[in-house]
């Protein structure tokens, strides 16, 4: 499964098992009940919960690839001094930490959604490099749809 890039949980296990027994026509007295024997299982193949993080696993590799040949002949016909990359970062100054030390598990509290986005330019040689700037609030927010905040 983990070849696959799919996620395998414990009642995939239970299920996988089950249909084993069947197979193999493990006597009823014979086969494995409940959920116990999931934990020793894991154990002795090393296999522990982990939680995923992001979104790189439902990345099309191929259409990437495709895409970086097409950026390469355009960026070919400019010098690396014209070739600018442009980020955003947002910066949560009022955010609590979601992690920390304690003695027993704590509940998290709200944050703050005030965020600061902050945009970096520089060419691709490295000789040019702009000044941060902050990029305000919009004036239409999403939430808004196509209105102005006074509509």
């Amino acid at each position: 499964m983990e070849n696959k890039g799919e996620t395998l949980t414990g009642a995939m296990l239970g299920e996988k098992r089950r249909r084993f027994e069947e197979q193999f026509n493990v006597p009823e007295n014979e086969r494995l009940t409940g959920e116990g024997w999931v934990q020793s299982f894991c154990k002795a193949y090393k296999i522990k919960e982990h939680q995923w993080h992001g979104e790189a696993g439902s990345v099309n590799l191929d259409a990437v690839e495709v895409e970086r040949e097409r950026c390469r002949k355009i960026l070919a016909k400019f010098q690396p001094r014209n070739r600018f990359n442009f980020d955003e970062t947002g910066f949560f100054p009022y955010a609590p930490p979601d992690c920390g030390l304690a003695s027993k598990q704590m509940s998290g509290k709200k944050k703050d959604k005030f965020c600061i986005s902050i945009g970096f330019a520089c060419n691709a040689d490295g000789s040019e490099k702009l000044e941060p700037f902050f990029i305000g609030k919009a004036k239409k927010p999403q939430c808004f749809k196509k209105q102005t905040p006074k509509q």
